[in-house]
């Protein structure tokens, strides 16, 4: 299906709510409460941020500083190859590295504020074409905790109504298994088996006896190096290893085992040597690169604040080739749309539970939001640790004696993730042509009601379970679309315009997306819920709404805002249309004077000679600098004085001949060199 919409404004309220009400789910097993715990350094609390509200204009109102993004690199989406040099040369950088999948490339710069600026210059916008340009944000690993420790000399026999229900030597501390009832799905023969997970995380200790043989070949993409097979690549840390546990862990009947032990597992390092996360330049060349050696699962316990447009395109890649995407929804507490990868859309997004001894809970730092799927254990889980030889030893791992491997206790939707992508991978298994969306909703439609009765944003659907195995592949409730923001021609596609679906989803639940335009003017929404939607499409973001980008616009009055209402039920693709309305008012003229509308980016220059002292240039359609100028040399300094007003809005102008010249450019507060921008006529 494919439409096309010349959207007017409309007055628009949003309040989003969540079903709420009351369950209990009891599960007879008694397990050790670890009362000690220390924070690793993986936590970092800047992730603990609140939610902006319910703002019908959902386009990321976070302040985001230097600290944010690494103050040296630039994210640029180019058009042409060929332009990789002028870049570097223009921005005085070095290239890094290029990613021509989705046509990205990062460079080293001395400061990325400054190369953003460079890169909206009125000459340098005329010397290449760039599709967007952004910082390369900094991410973090899902903050978490690690157990102080475990003596292998506790007597599990001390706890009479236990019985091993994994056969694993450390079954007593395998309460996450149990929670999502396994063992039934690998009694009717599914463990992963010809399914490749890559875990996107530190890097994994593939020496581990738990592991050997569950890893395949991997990618360090901070390296551009290719990692063996069964190899120890635990660069920046345990948590990677852990992560490869609870998803592949192998049954031999000593130390633990995966949800899925039939899994390859295959490791990409974006936290690497220190734990630093690589930025979302190799970050995204890590993705396709996984998605090209055939990974069919990525999983995701690390994210961060920042709308990242490389990122967004590489995590599409992934859904586009049917690989499905799990994350963690963070351990901020407060429910949040800001984690990302967890909210692009398309996404599983996982929260956390607990086993209080008598029933399941969410656990309480496990982040909310209105997108989240379902929830998976997510405390004081036990799994492999990298060995003490090893890169990434961890000194509070502990070592049991029946194959001398390491192991500790992890708590967070870090934890929580792998046990669904573990889960994923078994249903990939028995249906290995579904796609990212059917997958989802066996996920959730299998899930078993946590917390507040029905879905909401902090348990999803609630907690993953066994009975998902046994439903059949849903044939609809799921869709793509793409929506293409043009100006009112149809001939400039606008990047950098924040897209928003609210509404409810076709299975009943309240549903918040959120994209930007990528550098060919379209928001994708891969793999989403069908159903009945308020399409809001605000933008581009000016510098009022965001900082550290590139800019399409400089001022609020020239971002454009419309609604309207789709109701989706197949791949679908809508065009929207942008207009402008300007008129420039001098404060006086004489009848012989011009105005010059220099279009930046196409080198040209319309030129109107004005008659009276207010002209209409709403026709007018991109990024113009505009000038006033005498037919004649004028003999003394001259000050011109306008108003434009702008889709509504009335903005001074100025401009100042100086004696002998002829020509000025009219300016605002902004100054000279900020360009105006101006979508066209809808006629």
């Amino acid at each position: 299906m494919k439409s096309k919409l010349s959207l007017s404004n409309k007055k628009y309220t949003f309040d989003l709510k969540s079903l709420l009400f009351e369950s209990k789910l009891v599960f007879v097993f008694l397990i050790i409460g670890l009362v000690m715990s220390i924070t690793t350094s993986c936590t970092d609390r800047r992730s603990e941020r609140t939610d902006n509200g319910n703002i019908p204009n959902l386009s990321e109102n976070l302040s985001v500083t230097n600290d944010d993004y690494f103050p040296d690199r630039v994210l640029v989406g180019y058009e042409d190859e060929k332009d990789l040099d002028k870049i570097a040369e223009l921005i005085e950088g070095t290239l890094l590295l290029k990613i021509p999948q989705i046509r990205a490339a990062s460079f080293k710069v001395e400061e990325v504020e400054k190369a953003l600026e460079i890169l909206q210059g009125e000459e340098n916008i005329r010397k290449v074409k760039i599709r967007y340009a952004e910082p390369v944000y900094r991410r973090n690993i899902i903050p978490c905790e690690v157990g102080q420790g475990y003596s292998n000399q506790t007597t599990l026999s001390t706890y009479g109504s236990y019985q091993n229900y994994t056969n694993e030597s450390l079954d007593f501390y395998l309460w996450g298994l149990r929670a999502i009832g396994i063992k039934k799905v690998w009694d009717r023969g599914y463990d992963g088996t010809g399914i490749i997970v890559a875990v996107l995380d530190t890097g994994v200790d593939g020496t581990h006896p738990d592991l050997q043989g569950q890893i395949m070949k991997g990618y360090r993409p901070s390296k551009g190096e290719e990692l063996p097979e069964g190899t120890d690549s635990s660069y920046g840390g345990s948590h990677g290893t852990h992560v490869a546990g609870t998803i592949a862990a192998k049954r031999d009947g000593k130390g633990v085992v995966g949800v899925a032990p039939g899994v390859k597992i295959m490791p990409i390092v974006l936290f690497d040597s220190g734990g630093w996360y690589v930025g979302d330049d190799y970050a995204a060349s890590g993705i396709i690169w996984a998605v090209e050696h055939g990974a069919k699962v990525l999983s995701n316990s690390w994210g961060g604040a920042g709308y990242s447009q490389a990122l967004k395109d590489a995590f599409d890649y992934a859904l586009a080739h049917g690989v499905v995407i799990v994350a963690a929804a963070g351990n901020s507490k407060s429910s949040q749309s800001f984690q990302y990868p967890a909210n692009y859309p398309g996404v599983i997004q996982v929260g956390a539970i607990e086993y209080l001894g008598n029933k399941y809970d969410i656990a309480d730092f496990s982040s909310g939001s209105p997108m989240l799927s379902v929830s998976a254990p997510g405390v004081n889980i036990v799994s492999t640790m990298p060995q003490k030889t090893s890169i990434g030893y961890d000194r509070r791992a502990f070592q049991i004696s029946e194959n001398g491997g390491y192991y500790g206790f992890m708590s967070g939707t870090s934890m929580a993730t792998p046990h669904v992508s573990g889960f994923v991978a078994l249903l990939l298994q028995k249906y290995p042509n579904a796609k990212p969306w059917q997958i989802r909703r066996l996920l959730e439609t299998g899930a078993v009601d946590i917390g507040d009765t029905g879905i909401d944003e902090k348990a999803g659907y609630g907690i993953i379970n066994e009975r998902s195995l046994g439903l059949g592949l849903p044939d609809n409730g799921g869709c793509n679309l793409d929506i293409e923001v043009a100006d009112a021609y149809g001939d400039w596609k606008i990047p950098s315009v924040s897209v928003s679906l609210i509404g409810t989803s076709n299975a009943g639940r309240k549903a918040r997306y959120f994209a930007k335009t990528n550098g060919d003017g379209i928001a994708k929404f891969l793999n989403i819920d069908s159903g009945n939607y308020d399409l809001i499409i605000s933008g581009p973001d000016s510098r009022e709404n965001s900082k550290g980008l590139s800019k399409i616009v400089y001022r609020k009055s020239e971002e454009r805002t419309y609604y309207t209402n789709v109701s989706l039920t197949d791949d679908s693709s809508i065009t929207v249309s942008f207009s402008s309305q300007a008129k420039i008012k001098f404060n006086s003229i004489n009848g012989n004077e011009k105005l010059f509308l220099e279009n930046i980016a196409e080198s040209t220059t319309t030129v109107i000679e004005l008659s009276s002292n207010e002209v209409d240039i709403s026709h007018l359609s991109g990024r113009y600098f505009i000038k006033f100028g005498y037919p004649n040399l004028v003999v003394q300094n001259t000050s011109i004085n306008a108003t434009i007003t702008l889709n509504g809005y009335d903005i001074k102008l100025s401009g100042y001949i100086t004696a002998g010249s002829t020509v000025t450019t009219l300016y605002d507060s902004y100054g000279k060199n900020a360009h105006w921008t101006f979508f066209g006529k809808t006629e």
